[in-house]
């Protein structure tokens, strides 16, 4: 055989090699493609599940708050003078109209005796002026002249003028008097009473305070994201129970009414506050001691486990086993509870569990073996 043709059938040799070589390539690669595939099918993914059941969780909230009275008065004397008499101590309990102070009245029942002379001497005067232009008027014009007449005019104004004058210095002198005696205007405890009798005082000094402490208030900041939660309701903290935890760690009988919140948010700690009144009988709360205020709220839906929970840019989820297979699920979350759970709103169907175990993205859909546990897997791990 000649050269060229050893060369024709050894390039005839390599292409049928090469054409052997890539269909056996080709069987070699769909066997590989279909073994996990058949190998996937034939072992199925198993996940734990729990059921979602709605139950009621009570929730409880923790800020700092102080007392602070409802009312407290400064107790200053309208008038100057030496104090008579003092009939309160340091602690005494009052009741609006006890009288607590005396400023000696000698000089002020003087101005009233004097005032009330003016006044009788005013209407002597009225009176005799009153008949006397009376009487000119009555006389015609052939009797008097028109000056006289006049002048019995002038004088009687004149007379009914010092007569109301006279009267509105007296109703002076009678309110001095009266403020001699100074009245509690609250029910409530006095404090410090730093008087001695003749010490002198004036409208620039205050004698002594009064603390109205049944009820009292506690005021205690919550957070712009709380306040909006309470904001959301058709009444603030409705349905909810104040309570309060003392310096000593006991908690107070007492269960707190919401008054009232500020009208407006303290930008440098974003939080505002909030107004309560609490029953104080035996007076246990002082002003400006700082206690626990303890929010309890109740909510009905889900509890459920954090890790369990896939907080994403776009909102808060869970993976729901049910008919449809495991689907990722949207979720609102009321609040958490304890450390490390979530009470989800009910927002689900009859039937449905949360899976247990932890998913991704690319899971969603696929068929699963759902191995169902306790209810209790679910939430409650504190």
């Amino acid at each position: 055989m000649s050269d060229d043709g050893k060369k024709k059938d050894a390039g005839r040799f390599s292409v049928l090699f090469f054409v052997v070589l890539i269909v056996a390539g080709y069987f070699a690669w769909q066997h590989y493609k279909k073994t996990p595939e058949t190998a996937e099918e034939a072992v199925e993914r198993t996940v734990s599940a729990a059921p979602l059941i709605e139950r009621e969780a009570e929730v409880e909230k923790n800020y700092i708050g102080y007392v602070t009275p409802v009312h407290d008065v400064s107790v200053r004397p309208y008038i100057s003078g030496f104090v008579d008499e003092i009939r309160v101590k340091g602690g005494s309990e009052v009741k609006a109209g006890d009288v607590m102070v005396i400023i000696d009245q000698a000089e002020y029942k003087a101005r009233l005796d004097a005032a009330k002379a003016a006044v009788a001497q005013a209407e002597a005067s009225f009176n005799n002026s009153s008949v006397y232009y009376q009487r000119m008027q009555k006389a015609g014009a052939r009797a008097v002249s028109k000056t006289e007449l006049d002048n019995a005019k002038a004088s009687f104004l004149s007379a009914e003028a010092a007569l109301e004058q006279a009267k509105a210095a007296l109703a002076e002198a009678q309110v001095n008097y009266d403020y001699t005696v100074i009245r509690a205007t609250i029910d409530g405890v006095v404090g410090d009473v730093p008087l001695s009798k003749g010490d002198y005082v004036s409208p620039e000094n205050v004698l002594l305070t009064v603390i109205q402490y049944n009820p009292i208030r506690v005021v205690f900041s919550i957070t712009d994201k709380d306040y909006l939660e309470e904001a959301g309701r058709p009444e603030m903290f409705a349905g909810e129970t104040l309570r309060l935890k003392l310096a000593d760690g006991a908690v107070y009988p007492q269960t707190g009414t919401f008054g009232y919140v500020d009208n407006q948010i303290d930008k440098s700690t974003n939080s505002i506050a909030v107004y309560a009144d609490f029953a104080n009988p035996d007076k246990r709360l002082v002003a400006n001691a700082y206690v626990n205020v303890l929010v309890e709220k109740k909510y009905r839906g889900m509890v459920v486990r954090k890790d369990l929970v896939y907080i994403e840019p776009d909102g808060s989820y869970i993976y729901v086993a049910g008919a449809n297979g495991v689907v990722k699920t949207a979720v609102n979350i009321l609040s958490e509870y304890g450390n490390n759970n979530y009470i989800l709103k009910n927002t689900f169907t009859p039937g449905e569990s949360i899976v247990l175990d932890k998913m991704g993205a690319g899971d969603e859909g696929h068929k699963f073996k759902i191995v169902m546990e306790g209810a209790a897997a679910a939430g409650e791990k504190n």
